[in-house]
Formats: C-alpha cells, structure tokens, sequence
C-alpha cells in the first residue's frame, strides 16, 4: 500500500511538470536579409537574419545545427550556425546571425561554380537541415528550409 502511494505521488508529480511545460512552435516569420559576408579559401560564411516569433513563456537556447549551403541548385556542402543564439521568451524579434561553411566541408565540384561567382553580383542561396534548440532540459529538432537570392 506504502508503494501504491509512492507511484501515484511520483505519477502526480510528472503530470504537474509537464503541463508546466508547455510547448508552442517557434514559428519563422519571414527571412529579412541573407548576404555572403566572406568566401574566402578557408570558409563560406553566409549572414542571416530571420524574423522568429518565440510565443512560449521561456527563453529557447540554438545548441547546435547541420545545414546543407546550395548555390545555384547545387549542394556546396556542410555549414554550421556560427553564434550561440537565444531566442527570447514571448518575442517577435529579429535575430541576426552567420551560417558557416569550412573549406573541407565544401563538397567535390563546387570550386568551378565558386569561381564562376566572381563575374556575378547576385546568386540564388538555398539553406536546408535541421537546427537543434533546448529549453528546460528538453531538446527538439526543427526543421529549416529557405531559398533567397543574395547579392555578392
């Protein structure tokens, strides 16, 4: 009977937390502006900024990310968000921040059309993967998918 009480308290107690805890999707507004900040023979960073509504009552924590960069349709490899980025409780706010690519992540092919960028003054950036926010112990994957047309 001792043990009945213990469960049904610990029980109680789970279902107490968890409604404290609950969890509305971060929601991406809108990309305000995306530019190649740096391609250089070590790195392709690209700066971000994107409109995100946070509507839960506590801050969400970016820890980690795995993107995939395309330029003109065709896949330039692996990029990391570069910033620790904390997206505010209750907030529609601009956050600004850069997606980095290193020069050993840059898939096989993509020098020539890294080159071919030199004549052009805009290119299509596409960025997709996941990005992996926490909040409260608890982690969730979020998808991310945007295509622009940046000026270089």
């Amino acid at each position: 009977m001792r043990n009945l009480i213990q469960y049904s308290f610990i029980f109680l107690f789970a279902i107490g937390l968890t409604s404290c805890l609950q969890y509305k999707e971060v929601e991406i507004v809108k990309v305000t502006d995306v530019g190649i900040k740096e391609i250089s023979t070590k790195a392709i960073d690209v700066e971000v900024a994107m409109q995100i509504k946070n509507p839960n009552k506590y801050d969400i924590s970016i820890v980690n990310s795995d993107l995939s960069i395309f330029l003109k349709g065709k896949k330039m490899g692996t990029a990391n968000i570069k910033e620790k980025i904390k997206l505010k409780k209750k907030s529609n706010t601009i956050y600004r921040f850069t997606i980095q690519s290193s020069l050993k992540d840059i898939a096989s092919g993509a020098l020539p059309i890294l080159m071919g960028l030199i004549t052009k003054n805009s290119v299509e950036l596409q960025v997709q993967g996941d990005i992996k926010a926490k909040a409260k112990g608890i982690s969730k994957k979020v998808p991310v998918d945007f295509k622009e047309r940046v000026k270089l």
